[in-house]
């Protein structure tokens, strides 16, 4: 996936769970990477250009590549997401529809379960968390990851 001159984007705050985030997958927060999230965090940058310029006025000697390089990571392990015309927004996974092979709608009536609950039940009802857990659940490509928060 490319980024194209007209995506633009944005994140949320930069959390200390991002910087763990980032640091659990092999990536070390340099001095560039900061002030590239900083910029992302404070403005509203139209393309990868536009952030590249902006970061070079912090580090001179950045190259654009290492600017591509962090968005990626950042969507991949589910920090923004890219979305066309939109721009980058933290990414949690919703509950699409839940139906048996039949596509009968097996949500009961009136239960309004959001995905994060369900998943959440299901994990109390196998025993591999307690009652009083709390989880966060975030997409990370393809893949959904459960972080017990609580």
């Amino acid at each position: 996936m490319s980024m194209q001159e007209n995506e633009s984007y944005n994140v949320g705050s930069l959390t200390e769970e991002t910087l763990r985030k980032l640091e659990a997958s092999g990536l070390r927060m340099t001095v560039q990477r900061r002030h590239i999230i900083e910029i992302l965090t404070n403005s509203k940058c139209t393309s990868p250009k536009e952030l590249w310029y902006e970061a070079r006025l912090y580090v001179p000697d950045l190259g654009i590549a290492t600017v591509y390089r962090l968005i990626n990571r950042l969507e991949q392990i589910g920090v923004l997401s890219k979305n066309r015309n939109i721009g980058m927004q933290p990414v949690t996974p919703a509950l699409g529809s839940f139906t048996d092979g039949r596509g009968k709608d097996l949500r009961r009536p009136g239960a309004n379960l959001e995905l994060t609950e369900l998943v959440r039940l299901g994990l109390i009802a196998r025993g591999a968390i307690g009652h009083n857990n709390v989880i966060q659940l975030t997409l990370v490509g393809d893949k959904v990851n459960v972080t017990v928060v609580k």
